[in-house]
């Protein structure tokens, strides 16, 4: 009798362990798809900057851009998205190229930490009055006018 318990004790806690481990190793899994998505959706974002890097601005690229930012909304943290806000803005209010650099690159570090970071956001201070439509095309008129009269100087 005391055998038969030891075994049932035995198989069940085989059991749960295999549980266990089975429900540990899909979450890693989950968690490797999603590192792998933001990585991915975050390629596509920091590849369409070149867009704005071009003299004549590539409209393309810069739609690009603007749809990858609202993507955003669905999976990257706070702080990404209001680096891409600050950039835009800069780009917007005529700034000067290095003040728009250095938002590109706090922009790159922001994704770049939360990369790192392994995390996913679980948590969001934005509200919706936070989200902004951009026009591409008025934002394409505002660079090309910057750009002609800099040009001009």
């Amino acid at each position: 009798m005391k055998d038969v318990l030891v075994a049932i004790i035995g198989t069940i806690a085989t059991i749960i362990a295999a549980i266990v481990v089975w429900l540990l190793n899909e979450k890693e899994k989950r968690a490797y798809e999603d590192y792998k998505q933001r990585e991915e959706k975050y390629a596509k974002l920091v590849s369409s900057l070149k867009g704005f890097y071009s003299g004549s601005f590539n409209a393309e690229e810069i739609t690009e851009f603007v749809n990858q930012l609202n993507l955003c909304w669905m999976y990257c943290p706070d702080e990404v998205i209001k680096k891409a806000y600050q950039f835009l803005s800069l780009l917007k209010s005529g700034a000067d190229k290095k003040t728009v650099e250095r938002a590109i690159g706090d922009f790159i570090l922001s994704i770049r930490k939360d990369i790192l970071s392994g995390d996913t956001a679980k948590h969001t201070l934005l509200k919706p009055e936070d989200f902004r439509h951009i026009e591409t095309a008025e934002l394409l008129s505002i660079l090309r006018s910057r750009s002609k009269n800099a040009l001009s100087k």
